[in-house]
């Protein structure tokens, strides 16, 4: 008998062993930290002196071998996610982070901007032309213009920052027909595209352009005041809404969070806009564990979120203006 559960002890150790090496083509998302900006962040002439808190919520990403795969299939706070789908984390590790972290920095610059304008400051920036991310499925631009083309003029106005861009197009009309200057593979390129109306956040027609998703391409600022922000574990651009929600709530008489804990997360463009973000579960998990009184979410991911919101305020949110608003009601 002695022998018996010797051996059987050393098989279970055996497969166990085994589980830990087989590897997978998933990998695990999981609840990451939320973290009281007010201790992270901080703003030169500015004022901690907040009831309330700012929260950023983070996931974490594991490679699954089979035990966790296993361990992920059977927690509903776990998100199992197939490897070959997922365009960034099937690069090299390294790699990865790099562009995790640079994503991170950039998003850090455009929540200074935006914070900054908001509290009545003029930052300068700078860059080398609009970078195309993506295209509308509608946009006149398709098979025109390219993920990773630069934009650098428009007509003959030079276009150097998204915010350039946005200005020159305001300027016309829908159906105009424009030329667009672009670079490609250090080439450069121009194309006629007649201007489109594009959808506001209610789906109602507010303004006009050639239906891409774009930014700055080699974001540069300078800015009038000093902010050290210190999150060095935290990766990714999601952070960039909470960001700026605390470098203004240091800078603005009035308490942004109301003697509340916020938590949130979102992708910030520098004219302010709000876009979705991946891991809303995890991030509502891991506000819920700070007892977070409200979660701000970007439009896009209202629904998700709402499925993940019982015990938690879900406040959906357009663009940084929408956000100060709502928060000015609570």
């Amino acid at each position: 008998m002695y022998y018996f559960k010797r051996y059987f002890l050393i098989i279970i150790i055996t497969v166990l062993i085994l589980l830990n090496l087989i590897p997978t083509p998933y990998f695990l998302v999981i609840p990451g930290q939320a973290i009281n900006l007010s201790e992270n962040i901080t703003v030169e002439n500015g004022e901690k002196d907040a009831k309330g808190q700012f929260l950023l919520t983070s996931t974490a990403i594991i490679k699954a071998n089979i035990l966790l795969y296993i361990y992920g299939f059977f927690d509903p706070n776990i998100d199992l996610k197939n490897r070959d789908d997922e365009i960034l984390v099937n690069m090299e590790q390294k790699d990865y982070i790099n562009i995790m972290e640079k994503l991170m920095q950039e998003s850090q610059m455009i929540s200074k901007v935006v914070a900054l304008r908001k509290a009545g400051y003029s930052p300068e920036i700078s860059g080398r032309g609009v970078l195309i991310s993506g295209i509308l499925d509608n946009s006149p631009a398709k098979n025109k213009l390219l993920p990773a083309d630069v934009i650098i003029k428009i007509d003959e106005h030079p276009v150097y920052t998204l915010e350039d861009l946005s200005e020159i197009v305001r300027n016309y009309n829908s159906n105009q027909i424009i030329r667009i200057t672009f670079l490609r593979n250090n080439s450069t390129y121009s194309t006629l595209i007649p201007l489109i109306e594009l959808p506001g956040t209610d789906d109602e027609t507010e303004r006009i352009g050639i239906g891409v998703y774009a930014d700055t391409k080699d974001l540069q600022c300078k800015f009038p005041l000093k902010i050290e922000i210190n999150l060095e574990k935290i990766k990714g651009p999601s952070a960039g809404l909470m960001i700026a929600l605390e470098v203004l709530n240091q800078l603005t008489e009035n308490d942004l969070s109301g003697n509340l804990l916020i938590a949130g997360s979102g992708n910030l463009s520098i004219d302010g806009r709000i876009t979705e973000v991946d891991g809303i579960k995890q991030k509502i998990i891991s506000a819920k564990k700070q007892k977070a009184d409200v979660f701000l979410v970007p439009q896009k991911n209202y629904l998700e979120a709402l499925k993940f919101g019982h015990g938690i305020r879900i406040i959906p949110v357009d663009d940084f203006d929408d956000i100060i608003m709502k928060l000015i009601k609570l």
